[in-house]
């Protein structure tokens, strides 16, 4: 296994610091360099509404100002690594407060955004048509995760049996999508050794089901086997030590070649906020990649 040589992490971190969000430049500042707790949480606090959820582009791919559940679980993934920082818990509770005006007994989940994103520039896979009829588990499965691990905060829903239900659909419902499993997985790392028995025989099932292991496949837009890999807290996915070295070489080889990770999709519409929001996703794919070598000391 190779290690990133010095021009190669410097070319990366020199991408984030003059190209990324303020956001992805102090996770970088924040890992590698000296903590900043403080800092990242103040900056997350920019992103969130007066309704307690988050907007204002949190999501590179919709750029709408207003609020959405998915802008709101990305808020909460990171602000779960610093939860003894001051202003967290503010942020949480707040966040759990629209959670709870947004959930829809219906679908016993949350819609991933409103009709609102159809106002402001867009991928169009974002592009808001009708309200959900079923349950999904992107990314409410991943939302149950977090109000499981801030149930203390929770005073609108009942967290256990929305636990239950989530549960009983990974058992129940055959997972074919990789944004579904890796909310999955997200909720997994926030239950009890009960649960995660239970539920780590349906995310490897899903996971052999879905997971790319063609190296040649992936330059494009497909689930490599890190991708979900690095999610899970414990090491829940059998990988043969010769595919996790291939991966990994992977991404070392393309910070490599140019210091940074391009996105492999594009919006083909929108064409110069998809220029603002393909240069955030750089610096967040770049540190991603940057953060799984270091977990593989390879940094």
């Amino acid at each position: 296994m190779n290690n990133i040589n010095k021009s190669a992490f410097d070319a990366s971190s020199s991408y984030i610091l003059n190209n990324g969000r303020y956001l992805e430049k102090l996770l970088l500042g924040h890992y590698f360099i000296s903590p900043c707790s403080s800092k990242i949480v103040k900056a997350l606090k920019m992103y969130q509404n007066k309704d307690g959820g988050y907007g204002n582009g949190l999501e590179p791919d919709f750029r709408m100002s207003f609020s959405s559940p998915m802008a709101t679980s990305i808020a909460l993934r990171l602000l779960s690594a610093f939860g003894d920082v001051s202003g967290v818990e503010e942020q949480i509770k707040s966040a759990i407060t629209y959670l709870e005006s947004t959930y829809i007994e219906a679908i016993q989940g949350w819609e991933l955004t409103s009709k609102m994103v159809n106002l402001f520039p867009h991928a169009p896979w974002w592009t808001y048509k009708e309200p959900l009829k079923t349950i999904g588990g992107n990314p409410s499965a991943e939302i149950v995760g977090y109000l499981y691990k801030f149930r203390q905060f929770v005073a609108k829903l009942d967290v256990i049996q929305l636990k239950n239900i989530y549960i009983n659909k990974l058992i129940e419902t055959k997972i074919q999508e990789e944004h579904e499993l890796m909310c999955y997985i997200r909720m997994y790392n926030h239950m009890s050794d009960i649960d995660q028995d239970v539920m780590m025989p349906y995310l490897n099932v899903a996971y052999q089901n879905i997971v790319n292991t063609n190296p040649e496949e992936w330059n494009n837009y497909v689930p490599y086997p890190l991708k979900f890999i690095e999610l899970a807290k414990n090491q829940i996915f059998e990988i043969s030590d010769e595919l996790l070295n291939d991966n990994l070489n992977f991404l070392l080889n393309k910070l490599s070649l140019i210091g940074h990770i391009v996105p492999p999709w594009s919006w083909n519409a929108y064409l110069e906020e998809w220029e603002i929001a393909k240069r955030e996703w750089s610096g967040i794919l770049t540190l991603e990649t940057l953060l799984i070598l270091r977990k593989y000391q390879m940094i």
